[in-house]
């Protein structure tokens, strides 16, 4: 479905739940960017199934500029995309009729879900799936050279506007906005949990975890995961960290009602 106002309407699609009981909890899941949003995909698509299941509502959507909602790419920033976040929680809620909301988020759809957390009243939980903890160090990353299997390089290409990021643009509006993002500075919202759950341990994922926030409750779970979602895949495959999609699910079976 498309959902929002024109000119920024935003592709989503819903997963009403599937269990006899339905949960009074809508999940919006936030999609990683670039590249590994097209390693996650599929991966997504599992985990919205996933919960589903379990009784939750939940919306999958692409913010603007990306995917299949509307605008151009030289027009994205992260602000954006944390206020897609919000518009696609206000939209859940008006469709399924529930009062709360919890977030879920993967690499940079990590740190779009915690600031749109951030921002609100209604939010029960927000799961940081390997989130991109700080910005610059997120940009070294994917600014990082790489190669295939068969030698080729995969380097980021750059003027003074946009990077070309294995076939994906960031701009420079884009860019500055990573550079500004720090998850150490972002509070969970009081009477919310927040659960870091990481495929590999690194300290600023512990840092994330262990941060508490008054009236609100931080855990940390690594669930050992092989694979990196950035990583130049010569074929295009998704990565489907099963054990660590399961983990998500029952916490969210656990903790939110």
């Amino acid at each position: 479905m498309f959902f929002g106002r024109a000119p920024k309407s935003l592709f989503g699609v819903y997963h009403p739940p599937k269990a006899a009981h339905a949960r009074a909890v809508g999940i919006v899941l936030c999609y990683p960017f670039g590249q590994e949003y097209m390693r996650a995909h599929r991966a997504f698509r599992q985990m919205a199934l996933l919960l589903s299941k379990a009784g939750f509502h939940v919306l999958r959507f692409d913010y603007f500029g990306t995917g299949d909602s509307s605008g151009e790419t030289d027009a994205v920033s992260l602000s954006q995309w944390v206020d897609d976040a919000g518009v696609a929680a206000d939209e859940l809620r008006d469709t399924a009729g529930i009062t709360r909301i919890a977030f879920v988020g993967l690499r940079l759809g990590a740190a779009v879900a915690a600031l749109a957390a951030a921002k609100r009243s209604d939010v029960a939980e927000a799961v940081l799936w390997d989130p991109a903890v700080r910005g610059s160090d997120y940009l070294a990353e994917i600014f990082e050279k790489r190669h295939d299997s068969v030698g080729g390089s995969h380097s980021a290409v750059a003027n003074e506007e946009t990077a070309g990021v294995m076939g994906f643009p960031v701009t420079q509006r884009l860019r500055a906005d990573l550079e500004q993002l720090d998850l150490m500075t972002c509070a969970a919202p009081p009477g919310s949990g927040r659960l870091v759950i990481a495929s590999h341990d690194r300290p600023e994922y512990q840092q994330l975890g262990a941060m508490q926030t008054a009236g609100a409750k931080s855990r940390y779970q690594v669930v050992p995961s092989e694979g990196s979602w950035n990583e130049v895949d010569d074929n295009g495959g998704a990565l489907i960290p099963v054990f660590l999609m399961q983990a998500i699910v029952l916490h969210l079976t656990q903790e939110v009602q």
